[in-house]
C-alpha cells in the first residue's frame, strides 16, 4: 500500500519548512550510510511533512533483492527523524511500500524537545564514517558494548554480539565461504567495473586493497582474502555485532537500517570507529547458517564492526 501524507492539524497546513530547515534536513539525510554510497532515495518536503522514497539502484548483481537499498533508506530515515527532532518537533513515522519500493512519511506533529541521547546521536551525524581498515588492539569495554546493543534494539529488530571462540570460528568459516563465492563471481565484478561513477571507480580500487574482516565484506576478483584462522582471530579481537530482524519484508529491512544507524551514531558519539558489511548475507545459506550457529531467531541483515582506529 502506498503511503499518503496526511495533515494532522490546521496549524501544519499553515506552517511550512523554512529554507534553513530544508537545508538542515537534507544535510542530515545525505550523511546516512548507503550501499556503495549510492544514496538510493528521494527526499520531498512540504508543509510539516517529510517523505523519503526508495529509488531503484543500478547494482542488480550486488543487491538482487533490494535488501541493501531498503537498509540504506532505513538509515536515512533515522537521520531524518533526528533532523526533525533537532528542529524541535516530535516525529511520527509511517512506512509503506508500493511497486516493491518503500516510502516513509515523517510528520512533524507537535513541538517537542530532543532527549539527551537523541542530541548525542544528532551531533554524531557529521562525524559518522566507514572505517574499513583494521582496528587497534584496544578492546571495546562492556559498558560501551551494552550501549551499542541497546541502541540497535527496537521493534522486531536487535543485535547479537559474536562472543565465544567457537562462535568466532564458525562465523569465520561462513564468511570465508561467502568471500570465495564472490571472489569467483565474474558478473559481480563486471558490474562494479561497469559502474563508471567516481564512487564506482573508488570501490574498484578499494576492494582490492582491503585487509582483515573488511576484505570479506567487500570482495571482488582482486581482493586478497585472509584465511579462516586470521578471520577467527579478528572476530575474537574486534567487537562484531550481527543486526537482525524478526521478519524479512521491506519494512523489516527499513527497521534494520534504522537500528544500524542508531548503533553507529551511539558508537561514533563515544569515539569508536565503525564499518558494516552486507555482501556475505546476500547468500541465503550464509544467513541461515549464521542464525543457526549463533542460536538466534532473528534473520541476519547486517554485520557491524566496532573498534578504535589507529591515530594518524
Amino acid at each position: 500500500m502506498a503511503v499518503v501524507p496526511t495533515v494532522q492539524s490546521d496549524f501544519q497546513v499553515e506552517a511550512a519548512w523554512t529554507p534553513a530547515e530544508i537545508a538542515e534536513l537534507g544535510e542530515s539525510v545525505s550523511r546516512a550510510p548507503s550501499v556503495h554510497n549510492s544514496r538510493p532515495w528521494t527526499l520531498t518536503l512540504h508543509h510539516r511533512t517529510a517523505v523519503l522514497r526508495e529509488n531503484p539502484a543500478p547494482l542488480m548483481n550486488h543487491d538482487p533483492q533490494g535488501r541493501d537499498r531498503r537498509i540504506s533508506v532505513g538509515a536515512a530515515l533515522m537521520n531524518l527523524v533526528l533532523g526533525v527532532r533537532g528542529l524541535g518537533w516530535s516525529a511520527q513515522v509511517e512506512v509503506g511500500a508500493t511497486s516493491d519500493l518503500v516510502s516513509a512519511v515523517v510528520h512533524a506533529a507537535n513541538p517537542a524537545e530532543l532527549s539527551p541521547r537523541e542530541a548525542a546521536w544528532a551531533r554524531a551525524i557529521p562525524q559518522r564514517h566507514s572505517h574499513r581498515e583494521p582496528f587497534t588492539g584496544r578492546p571495546v569495554s562492556e559498558p560501551l558494548r551494552e550501549k551499542i546493543w541497546d541502541a540497535a534494539s527496537g521493534t522486531r529488530c536487535g543485535g547479537r554480539w559474536i562472543n565465544s571462540d567457537a562462535e568466532a570460528v564458525a562465523v569465520a568459516r561462513m564468511l570465508g565461504s561467502a568471500a570465495n563465492a564472490f571472489h569467483a563471481n565474474s558478473d559481480y565484478t563486471r558490474e562494479l567495473t561497469g559502474w563508471v561513477t567516481p564512487e564506482g571507480r573508488r570501490l574498484q580500487t578499494e576492494s582490492g586493497g582491503l585487509r582483515g574482516l573488511a576484505a570479506v565484506g567487500l570482495t571482488a576478483m582482486t581482493t586478497h582474502l585472509p584465511d579462516e584462522h586470521r578471520l577467527a582471530r579478528l572476530l575474537r579481537e574486534e567487537s562484531v555485532l550481527l543486526v537482525g530482524t524478526r521478519g524479512d519484508r521491506a519494512a523489516d529491512h527499513v527497521r534494520a537500517g534504522r537500528a544500524v544507524e542508531r548503533a553507529w551514531l551511539e558508537a561514533t558519539s563515544t569515539g569508536l570507529s565503525v564499518s558494516m558489511m552486507t555482501q556475505p548475507l546476500h547468500l541465503p545459506e550464509i544467513r541461515t547458517g549464521l542464525a543457526e550457529r549463533l542460536g538466534t531467531s532473528m534473520i541476519p541483515q547486517v554485520i557491524m564492526r566496532f573498534g578504535y582506529a589507529a591515530e594518524s
